[in-house]
């Protein structure tokens, strides 16, 4: 990936986790649970609304990348195992969304330093 690339995928991800961290933090920090506060309300539901969101999204990213560099019989074959092929891409994109965020940011940081 260029820089360019990893700078537009950084900002994305950024600003869905940004965006879904409020709405879910105003929308779970309503809900009736006792002992907790408006605030330990808010933060909970906010990070689960946000990274949630933010990691979907960087599942989306990595998956289109993916296959878009593969041959048609590969895309024929993963579409009629859509299944195995849906559960795959949120695994990846759930297991290594921090991992990646973090070699996105060293490799930008890389990038720069080389120009």
């Amino acid at each position: 990936m260029e820089r360019k690339e990893r700078i537009e995928y950084l900002i994305s991800t950024l600003c869905v986790a940004v965006t879904g961290f409020i709405i879910y933090g105003f929308l779970g920090s309503t809900l009736p649970i006792r002992d907790w506060t408006k605030l330990q309300k808010f933060v909970y539901w906010g990070l689960l609304g946000g990274i949630g969101f933010s990691m979907m999204l960087s599942s989306i990213l990595l998956a289109v990348r993916f296959f878009k560099k593969k041959s048609t019989v590969f895309k024929t074959v993963a579409a009629l195992l859509w299944p195995i092929t849906f559960f795959c891409v949120v695994y990846v994109g759930v297991f290594s969304y921090i991992p990646y965020q973090i070699y996105n940011i060293v490799k930008i940081v890389q990038c720069k330093k080389q120009s």
